[in-house]
């Protein structure tokens, strides 16, 4: 019997190890697409990924697996896995199912203590320095960072659990509006959320988000027309 147990054990270490070496891929993974090192339409070629990653495919493809689920990624039949390419249809969904968790989340969240209120100004101080550095995606960091220490002043676990995953599948959008807008813009409207924070201004709160968001889908809905038209144009002249 001690056999068996040992080997029961053995294995538990065994399957424990798998799944953390695919949940060490799904998020290697995620952050190569959500940072844009995977554009919208890659192919996922499984043995060069796993080489990249540093696992096995047995891994990788539960990583796949996972992605595909959580909508990053998709998968055509004989073809293999992509990385999703959200149309401005799915765009608008997305920010129409986020207003309503983030105006639940500012709606429930408690006042910030002056602490977070300076945690709040220095994380969108980063802004100011991933722009001049002239990197889009540890903007796009700093803003998802400034955006997710608000929506966690909320109790509501499950609603910013859900933020996240509807943030992560508009990532590759959201990432051409940061790259694409003036960076003191984004950050004012952050200052101007942080203002209306420490004066426990509920509805402005509410107010300054909503119309933060809207420029968000307005810019990114811009910087995709854009992308699309250079698309066109290097087709036609190809």
């Amino acid at each position: 019997m001690g056999g068996r147990v040992a080997g029961v054990e053995t294995s538990a270490k065994i399957d424990g190890a798998a799944r953390g070496a695919a949940g060490t891929a799904l998020r290697k993974l995620r952050a190569l697409v959500v940072k844009g090192e995977l554009k919208p339409g890659d192919q996922i070629r499984q043995d060069e990924m796993a080489a990249r990653l540093g696992v096995s495919r047995v891994p990788l493809r539960e990583a796949l697996r996972g992605l595909a689920t959580e909508g990053l990624l998709t998968h055509r039949l004989h073809q293999g896995y992509f990385v999703a390419d959200l149309s401005t249809d799915e765009f608008r969904q997305i920010v129409a199912l986020l207003e309503f968790l983030e105006t639940e989340l500012i709606r429930t969240a408690r006042w910030p203590t002056n602490e977070e209120i300076a945690q709040l100004r220095e994380i969108n101080a980063r802004l100011s320095t991933t722009a001049l550095l002239s990197d889009p995606a540890a903007s796009n960091e700093a803003n998802r960072l400034f955006h997710f220490a608000v929506f966690r002043l909320s109790p509501l676990k499950v609603f910013v659990a859900e933020a996240e995953r509807y943030w992560a599948l508009a990532e590759p959008l959201r990432l051409l509006h940061v790259a694409t807008t003036a960076e003191e813009e984004i950050s004012d409207q952050h200052e101007q959320l942080i203002d209306a924070l420490a004066a426990q201004d509920r509805a402005l709160c509410i107010r300054v988000l909503n119309e933060h968001r809207r420029g968000t889908l307005a810019a990114a809905l811009n910087a995709v027309s854009r992308r699309d038209e250079q698309v066109t144009e290097q087709r036609s002249a190809g």
